[in-house]
């Protein structure tokens, strides 16, 4: 694992304990961030489900203003937080330790609904039921009264998930398939345009 990009690029970081957190590889990350490439300069990002960080110490090497980073393992978030004093990126992180699927992006973090890009990797069995009342369905939904207008929220997933096409607010507008995974790309839209600005 490495920061493939910007200010840290090439800077390997420190791995997960075991591959239970199926960190992303190299080539869909790059592809990720190939499509959010309008997306991360000057950008609050948040990485639910975070694990090692890769995501969010990504995002920030490549010019996104500010990560809030949250797992609910404490393995994990030592070693986020020993990539974070690695990366020298303290001044730009914050760091929680919850369950996202209750608490989406907190109550402080969410309370001026300033966060416009959210990374979601949750565990692929809890991603499955994406029904409106489904896990993961209940957290885009609150999600979507979370982020900022023209938010993008990514959601990791098993190449067999389907979404809706919308939650709330959070719409589905666009979906990358690699091998046995899926990126899906939702926005919030308040007045029902397709406004991804990733075209």
């Amino acid at each position: 694992m490495r920061i493939i990009a910007g200010s840290r690029a090439r800077i390997t970081l420190i791995g997960p304990r075991d591959l239970s957190t199926r960190p992303i590889t190299d080539r869909v990350k790059e592809s990720l961030f190939s499509i959010l490439q309008w997306h991360i300069k000057g950008a609050m990002v948040a990485d639910l489900f975070c694990g090692t960080g890769s995501l969010g110490l990504e995002s920030l090497s490549r010019g996104a203003q500010h990560a809030l980073m949250v797992d609910q393992d404490r393995d994990a978030v030592k070693r986020l937080t020993e990539n974070i004093a690695k990366l020298k990126f303290e001044g730009q992180t914050t760091v929680r330790s919850y369950d996202s699927f209750r608490h989406g992006l907190g109550a402080e973090a969410a309370a001026e609904r300033k966060y416009n890009l959210v990374f979601l990797d949750p565990p692929y069995r809890l991603s499955v039921d994406t029904r409106p009342d489904g896990k993961i369905g209940l957290l885009l939904n609150l999600l979507s009264s979370q982020v900022a207008d023209s938010g993008v929220v990514v959601v990791r997933t098993s190449g067999r998930v389907d979404f809706l096409e919308n939650y709330d607010n959070l719409h589905l507008e666009d979906v990358r398939k690699y091998g046995s995974m899926k990126l899906n790309f939702f926005q919030r839209v308040p007045d029902e345009r397709n406004a991804f600005a990733g075209e």
